[in-house]
């Protein structure tokens, strides 16, 4: 499954004079239909972008959009154990959070390629950030141009 980052899903929604439109909207018409992985991260970030412009139903709306789309899969970071103490969730969460920007990242992305690292699924990471991402992850990264 192919995982879609933050700033492919901004242009795609609003940004239609970006040099970068036209390669991302071809990328979202060749994989529409196909089950496409969204971290909460990346769904949070765009939702937070929308709501800062004071567009706050519209971001409500595609919140919920995301949800309930048959073909987009919101992805959580998998944990091994079933955690019920607080304390030990969020010790785990800041351990793996630590170990990513460890690799050089900001929280944003470390929590974002920890999601997309824990759900096996997900091989091919598509997003016009290729350097926060490449040489950090066993993942494919991949700008929408290389993709198509």
């Amino acid at each position: 499954m192919i995982a879609l980052d933050t700033d492919v899903l901004v242009i795609n929604h609003f940004f239609q004079n970006d040099p970068r439109y036209n390669e991302t909207r071809l990328l979202i018409e060749k994989v529409a239909g196909d089950t496409k992985g969204v971290t909460i991260f990346n769904l949070l970030e765009l939702c937070g972008i929308i709501a800062s412009a004071n567009k706050l139903k519209f971001s409500l709306n595609l919140f919920e959009q995301y949800n309930e789309s048959k073909d987009i899969r919101i992805l959580s970071p998998q944990m091994n154990a079933n955690i019920a103490d607080e304390d030990v969730f969020w010790r785990l969460v800041l351990s793996e959070c630590f170990s990513h920007i460890q690799r050089g990242m900001r929280l944003g992305d470390a929590a974002i390629l920890w999601t997309l690292e824990t759900n096996h699924e997900v091989d091919i990471f598509v997003t016009w950030n290729t350097k926060h991402f490449k040489d950090k992850t066993s993942l494919k990264v991949l700008t929408p141009a290389e993709f198509l």
